[in-house]
């Protein structure tokens, strides 16, 4: 299989002296978790949820004052249609990334990302991210306990959002689950605080996870199916679950646990991936 065959477009632009706030609304607005920047017209870098949450809010600098240019990662690894899947797999994973820009000579064509790849060729993410590989069960037998994350961050409500990120970043993970007087209560994602933040022109440092967490929890527990779990997931157009046994969070599962494990359920309730 082609990298043509699989990429996802048209891709979102913008210049690379558009502001991050700009950049922000068009994640939002289009439902994407990167944006592809450009300098006269031709692509040089690329900005990811994750990038605003760690350069930006992490920093406790103010967005409106920020450009493209100073935050996106460049220079732009990319790969051409007519390359193997393999062979970007094996990109993604050398360089430690998640998403390809697929392009021939100057022109951007898409983009092809380790979720498409664990979607349509889960083989290839398997051989190269050989740690996510696990003992083959078939997977309507899995439940969630097999499949989810042990280890969960955990802040208290009050935690500053510049904290939360700089968690997020030493631990390179995506959310942190937020809890009042111990108990769990929401959940904060990169994307809440690239948005949440951003979006509304919050100063960070003094936005509390309370502010933006996305509240009450949507949970499953250990015992449940990994397909109710995606069932969940994509009802409430949620990427992550906790999982929770009685009172007690015990993990996480999220869409990429799930695409590593078993994609067909993820191809049944994501008709679009």
């Amino acid at each position: 299989m082609k990298v043509k065959d699989m990429l996802s477009s048209p891709v979102i632009t913008a210049d690379e002296d558009a502001l991050v706030t700009v950049i922000s609304w068009d994640m939002e607005l289009s439902r994407v978790g990167s944006v592809m920047i450009t300098k006269e017209g031709k692509p040089v870098g690329i900005i990811t949820d994750r990038d605003i949450a760690t350069k930006v809010i992490m920093k406790d600098r103010i967005p409106s004052e920020i450009k493209a240019k100073e935050i996106m990662s460049a220079p732009l690894i990319t790969i051409g249609p007519e390359a193997s899947v393999e062979k970007a797999c094996e990109l993604l994973a050398a360089n430690d990334i998640r998403r390809l820009p697929v392009m021939v000579k100057d022109k951007l064509l898409g983009i092809i990302s380790v979720r498409t790849i664990l979607t349509g060729a889960p083989e290839h993410v398997h051989k190269f991210y050989p740690a996510e590989t696990e003992e083959n069960v078939a997977a309507e037998m899995l439940e969630v306990g097999d499949v989810m994350t042990l280890e969960v961050i955990t802040e208290d409500e009050a935690t500053p959002v510049t904290k939360i990120s700089e968690e997020m970043k030493v631990s390179g993970i995506g959310s942190v689950v937020i809890t009042k007087e111990g108990k769990p209560v929401g959940i904060v994602t990169d994307r809440d605080i690239a948005l949440k933040v951003i979006m509304t022109d919050r100063e960070a440092s003094k936005t509390r996870a309370k502010e933006i967490m996305s509240s009450p929890m949507i949970t499953i527990g250990p015992e449940a199916s990994v397909e109710r779990a995606c069932e969940l997931l994509a009802k409430n157009d949620i990427r992550r679950l906790p999982v929770m046994d009685n009172d007690e969070l015990v993990g996480i599962i999220s869409v990429r646990n799930i695409l590593i494990r078993a994609p067909e359920h993820v191809k049944k309730f994501y008709p679009g991936e």
